[in-house]
């Protein structure tokens, strides 16, 4: 499992660039809780780059909860991006990008768009990359798109803590009772905190906040829904390709992968003060990431798996939208994909595999699809299902992609949604028929529902119906493949009934 996701979070950064635009002294200066930042204007929009919202987690403050930013004297140059954070391990990356994406410790930073001719009371919409947890960066050219914060939005993305530095579960860093391992989800809850006693002074407004996130960081909005410190710190919630079913890694499970995990490192009787001195790129060479690795952690950030809060009803009662590609992993070995679905597809296999091939159409189309169902549609399906009944819940899928990749992969595979949301497919190179039309629906229904939770014809989860995204635009309908969804249910039921874990 750990091979194919770090693959994913590869595909996820290639093409990964900064923005860039030019350096405007006049432009706009706005008073944060931690001293003036001066933002620029490009292609009618207003942006503050590279703000931290959280004190560099170096020295004593390495895999501590983020700190507040430390204040400054003066207008602080906003015109830049800030570094990313430490990218690895290296063996998922080409030497070009890993070189391209370098990154410092120093890295909790985040970046705000207006309009230029904003008023005020705006929505805000926080975009929480993917990357497998191991991977990518807020100032990534897409995720800052114009063309979305045109549309009436405040725009904020953001860089948190990855792979070992953002999830480590070990002794030495457990000195005061408690049990955190998530540092990643603590540097996201940060960030939101900071939304809050900052974002109105940008023109938007703290009480209709959306957060939204692809691949991990559709499974971070997932856990922020789940996490109790999160609560309150946004109004609605986007989960695109977020998986749902995977399960949270046990604490003394945690602490002795993480001890395993630095032990080449620092020996078997490390201290705090060993692991902080630790050199970063070292670090990031253990090997951590989605399920495979380890995050997520059930600690006290995340008390129990998405999953199981889910199902209780614990999580939080925002209005949400959830969903993936048709496609997301095509041809993926079930072998691949971790004990979970691995334990899936045996009890499919020893009770039901003549129905679920039936229900597949053929071992091609099973073989093609089981792997994408299993991690991500059927979870999603479960998420909205769960949901549906605490607050308005609306269910997608998106099936657009250059018909040379709908051929092979039998739909649009990970990732294909991301340009379309943030409406950048010229910039893109999309190489789809219509893709500037698509793109605006697109971008539209994600902005309708931040601004109102309402997105205008998209049909409520609980009605069983579903949006497709598709080459003609967003189409309402029953959704086609529930025959091969409830068997993968199922599968889940008899695997893993749901519990407390």
């Amino acid at each position: 499992m750990g091979a194919l996701l770090l693959a994913l979070a590869a595909v996820a950064l290639a093409g990964c660039r900064s923005g860039t635009g030019p350096t405007d002294p006049a432009g706009a200066v706005v008073q944060t809780s931690s001293g003036a930042v001066r933002g620029v204007e490009l292609d009618g929009v207003t942006s503050w780059r590279g703000i931290p919202y959280a004190a560099p987690p170096v020295g004593d403050l390495r895999w501590r909860a983020p700190e507040p930013p430390g204040p400054w004297d003066g207008v602080r140059d906003a015109a830049e991006y800030g570094p990313v954070c430490p990218q690895g391990p290296a063996s998922t990356m080409s030497d070009a990008l890993r070189e391209a994406a370098r990154g410092s410790e120093d890295c909790l930073h985040l970046n705000v768009h207006r309009p230029a001719d904003a008023g005020s009371g705006m929505p805000v919409m926080v975009w929480i990359h993917g990357g497998g947890f191991a991977l990518g960066s807020g100032s990534r050219a897409l995720f800052n798109s114009p063309e979305l914060v045109r549309r009436g939005v405040v725009l904020v993305t953001l860089n948190y803590r990855l792979g070992a530095l953002g999830f480590l579960a070990h002794p030495a860093l457990q000195t005061d009772g408690t049990r955190v391992g998530n540092f990643a989800l603590l540097d996201q809850i940060a960030a939101l905190r900071w939304v809050q006693d900052n974002i109105e002074a940008f023109g938007g407004d703290p009480s209709n906040v959306t957060i939204f996130g692809e691949s991990a960081g559709g499974i971070s909005v997932n856990a922020l829904m789940a996490a109790p410190s999160a609560e309150g710190l946004f109004a609605k919630a986007i989960s695109q390709s977020g998986f749902g079913r995977e399960g949270a890694l046990g604490w003394d499970t945690a602490v002795a992968l993480g001890e395993q995990a630095v032990r080449p490192l620092v020996g078997a009787e490390a201290t705090a003060a060993d692991l902080r001195a630790l050199d970063a790129e070292a670090v990031m060479q253990v090997s951590t990431g989605i399920l495979g690795g380890l995050a997520p952690i059930a600690d006290d950030v995340l008390p129990r798996s998405v999953s199981a809060t889910f199902a209780a009803g614990d999580e939080a009662d925002v209005p949400y939208v959830v969903g993936s590609t048709d496609s997301e992993v095509p041809r993926a070995p079930v072998e691949q994909l971790g004990p979970e679905a691995g334990k899936v597809w045996g009890s499919l296999r020893t009770g039901l595999a003549p129905e679920v091939t039936a229900a597949y159409g053929g071992d091609e189309q099973r073989d093609l699809h089981l792997g994408s169902d299993l991690l991500f549609t059927e979870p999603a399906r479960h998420l909205a299902r769960t949901h549906s009944d605490d607050a308005p819940t609306y269910l997608y899928r998106f099936a657009v992609a250059p018909d040379p990749v709908l051929a092979a992969d039998g739909g649009a595979p990970h990732t294909a949604e991301l340009a379309f949301v943030f409406d950048d497919t010229e910039r893109q190179g999309t190489p789809v028929a219509n893709a500037g039309a698509l793109a605006d629906q697109v971008a539209d229904l994600w902005v309708d529902f931040a601004t109102d939770g309402e997105p205008g014809g998209w049909p409520l989860a609980g009605t069983g119906r579903i949006l497709s995204f598709g080459p003609d635009g967003p189409i309402a309908l029953a959704d086609p493949w529930g025959p091969r969804l409830d068997l993968v249910q199922t599968g889940y039921d008899l695997a893993r009934p749901q519990g407390p874990a």
